[in-house]
């Protein structure tokens, strides 16, 4: 599925080596969103795409009954959702698969819960739900969190940052009807707390980063990946209430 390993800064991986995930989210929302589905299968094949290191897969283990495909492009983030799946006693029902999310191997009909947080804007939000759509069961099941503007009245430098990282981001009504547009019934829609964006992303990161910058002080490539960290978190820190991850709880509408 992957034709060429992507290569990032060796900052990059010191950065978020070890993490518990690799952007926005917390279990409390994950569970949240779950609960918001209803009905499920008894044993529900689930694939949660852009997985990361898998804190929210693990607890889609422990909610569910289920087989879980996580997908990833990254194998250092795969194996280490490996081994945390075998120390909680879940490695049987979780299989990890390196891929693209854009090409992925299900066949049409096999997947009753599509999972994917903070991952499904690398495709885009409307690509990325019509592409998966036809891999779910009739009435099967689509959970996201998704890059959403919070706020209609966005400063210009978060505007400007966002137009470039971004361009399709949208707001939560936006999104609504883009899903309802791609063949969805939209179960629940809630942003995610101020919080998750520090518990497990931003704090530890930014506890990183001082040393980081000592240790690349003479290499400009990854301080400049780190410059571009730092510069994330601080933008946040100032106009995170213009923006944020939403959750979005579909079910495929037959």
């Amino acid at each position: 599925m992957v034709d060429a390993p992507i290569v990032l800064p060796e900052a990059f991986w010191e950065l978020h080596r070890g993490l518990p995930r690799q952007g926005p989210g917390d279990d409390a929302s994950t569970r949240r969103a779950f609960r918001a589905l209803g009905r499920l299968p008894e044993r529900p094949r689930v694939a949660d795409i852009g997985c990361g290191s898998g804190m929210q897969t693990l607890e889609l283990a422990r909610l569910t009954r289920g087989t879980i495909t996580a997908v990833d492009l990254f194998p250092e983030l795969l194996e280490e959702l490996r081994r945390r799946a075998e120390r909680e006693g879940l490695g049987e029902r979780i299989a990890t698969l390196q891929g693209d999310m854009a090409a992925l191997p299900f066949p049409e009909g096999s997947i009753d819960l599509f999972w994917s947080e903070g991952a499904i804007y690398l495709m885009g939000f409307e690509a990325g739900l019509a592409a998966w759509r036809p891999m779910l069961q009739p009435g099967g099941a689509l959970v996201c969190s998704e890059a959403s503007w919070l706020r209609d009245d966005a400063p210009e430098e978060p505007a400007r940052f966002w137009q470039d990282s971004y361009p399709a981001m949208g707001s939560i009504e936006t999104n609504i009807a883009r899903a309802v547009r791609a063949g969805y019934e939209v179960l629940e829609t809630f942003p995610l707390p101020g919080e998750s964006w520090w518990t497990h992303y931003y704090a530890p990161i930014s506890e990183r980063l001082p040393d980081l910058r000592r240790r690349y002080a003479d290499d400009p490539e990854n301080l400049a990946a780190l410059d571009a960290e730092a510069g994330e978190i601080e933008l946040h820190r100032r106009f995170g209430r213009y923006y944020g991850y939403a959750f979005y709880v579909m079910r495929r509408a037959d």
